[in-house]
């Protein structure tokens, strides 16, 4: 078990982000200290894990909470889905990148405005 301070550090969130989440209901702690402190065991650390994912990809925490509070939930495919999620996002920043780049080298005004395209992560 780990304390919430530990759990913070590792996970690179703050004490406040955890305390947050719990008062939602997106991760509670599996129990307390004697002095009331949260405790997180592995399942907890992988829930977070999977939460951290998902606000990487920009989803509300409201979806969040109804994707991992689900109980058809499925991390393999859920992991699956934020790969392929995750390569569309990269793709859109390499377009964006070229043509941030495609600008500065040519110094020509060029009307293109396909790089700003984010359907694909809408989807």
């Amino acid at each position: 078990m780990m304390t919430v301070h530990e759990v913070s550090k590792l996970a690179g969130v703050s004490i406040r982000t955890l305390q947050y989440y719990d008062k939602i209901g997106l991760l509670h702690p599996t129990g307390y200290t004697d002095a009331g402190y949260r405790l997180y065991d592995d399942a907890d650390l992988e829930r977070l894990q999977n939460i951290l994912l998902f606000r990487e990809l920009e989803f509300p925490l409201k979806d969040i909470k109804s994707i991992v509070n689900n109980p058809d939930f499925v991390r393999r495919k859920a992991l699956e889905q934020q790969i392929e999620l995750l390569g569309i996002k990269k793709e859109h920043i390499e377009n964006l990148m070229n043509f941030a780049l495609g600008i500065k080298l040519s110094e020509v005004k060029h009307m293109d405005f396909k790089a700003f395209d984010r359907s694909k992560l809408e989807k």
